[in-house]
């Protein structure tokens, strides 16, 4: 795997000098890693920018015995170190499937604040991105219906597979209820492409 992911993603921020490629190309580290690898704590996530060029993780809390799924980060998103840095001390980072990693050191991306204008403005629409993200997270865990909880996701993240265990935490539901409800979902989209 090259770069290439990171550098679309950059670009489609703001425009990238390409003596700022070059830095990219000399210190970005391309990490492949198996699924259910701990990336925080005790793994490579306090000290790195994450950006996903595939696969999918999860943050999440063990609360009572239960991993409790509170995040989920797919392709083509960047997870800072400071975010990383702001968990709590029960919540890990962790992969769901293989995923393919690039990695950006801490000390490196501070060092190209002050040189690179165009990083004051790709990191400002990162933080926009998050802002979203989690305005996105917090409605849909408060709607008490599973079922609407459902409805919005499966609407809205069609680019996640997810093992149902995961799902149903990150939904705030039982796996039986959401097993109910992907059939139920799935009778209603069958009905509509036969109408």
């Amino acid at each position: 795997m090259k770069l290439n992911p990171l550098i679309n993603f950059c670009s489609a921020l703001a425009p990238v000098s390409d003596e700022l490629l070059e830095l990219l190309l000399e210190n970005a580290i391309i990490l492949s890693v198996c699924k259910n690898t701990r990336l925080h704590p005790n793994g490579i996530g306090g000290h790195n920018a994450i950006f996903i060029a595939s696969g999918t993780l999860r943050k999440y809390a063990v609360i009572e015995n239960k991993q409790i799924t509170l995040s989920l980060y797919g392709e083509n998103e960047m997870i800072g170190f400071t975010e990383i840095a702001n968990y709590l001390e029960d919540e890990s980072l962790e992969t769901i499937h293989d995923s393919e990693l690039i990695l950006l050191p801490k000390d490196f991306v501070e060092s190209l604040y002050g040189k690179y204008p165009e990083v004051d403005k790709m990191v400002r629409k990162i933080f926009s991105m998050k802002y979203q993200k989690l305005v996105y997270e917090s409605r849909l865990c408060r709607l008490p219906s599973a079922d609407h909880r459902y409805r919005i996701f499966s609407d809205a993240n069609g680019k996640y597979r997810l093992p149902a265990r995961i799902l149903a935490s990150y939904l705030v539901m039982r796996e039986e209820t959401l097993s109910r409800l992907k059939t139920k979902h799935k009778a209603k989209n069958y009905i509509k492409c036969d109408v």
